[in-house]
């Protein structure tokens, strides 16, 4: 795997860690290393918490919950999601195994279909999206 490889899976993984920081707040680190499945969150909470039990388990797995705790001090801090991003990338690349794991977990949670290519051209109106109603009257 690339260096280019590596940045886009710890970029991929990021939004993840970050939902699940914005359910669990400052517990995330005791939430997503307790045994028991949040049967309440939603996939993309499930997912980050999935991501964030394997990084903390890494080598780095320290640093790596130290950005997270800061990042659940302020979940918009930028400066915050940098540095959880650059420990994301640290410890793909100092674990080839680890970056399979979550690459394969991303994987997962992308959901499959409703990825749609549209052009759209002298159009009164338009939809993306599944299960849309549109009724149009001139």
């Amino acid at each position: 795997m690339t260096e280019v490889n590596l940045g886009e899976l710890s970029s991929a993984v990021v939004p993840y860690v970050s939902a699940a920081v914005a359910a669990y707040g400052g517990a995330v680190i005791q939430r997503v290393t307790d045994q028991a499945v949040d049967g309440g969150a939603d996939v993309t909470v499930g997912c980050g918490r999935r991501l964030l039990a394997r990084l903390v388990t890494s080598r780095r797995g320290l640093q790596v919950s130290e950005a997270v705790r800061e990042l659940a001090d302020d979940p918009a801090d930028e400066a915050s999601l940098a540095l959880v991003r650059a420990q994301v990338l640290k410890a793909v690349t100092a674990d080839p195994e680890l970056a399979s794991d979550l690459r394969g977990m991303v994987a997962q949670a992308q959901p499959a279909g409703d990825r749609y290519s549209v052009t759209v051209s002298s159009s009164s109106g338009f939809q993306i999206g599944s299960h849309n109603i549109q009724a149009t009257t001139m």
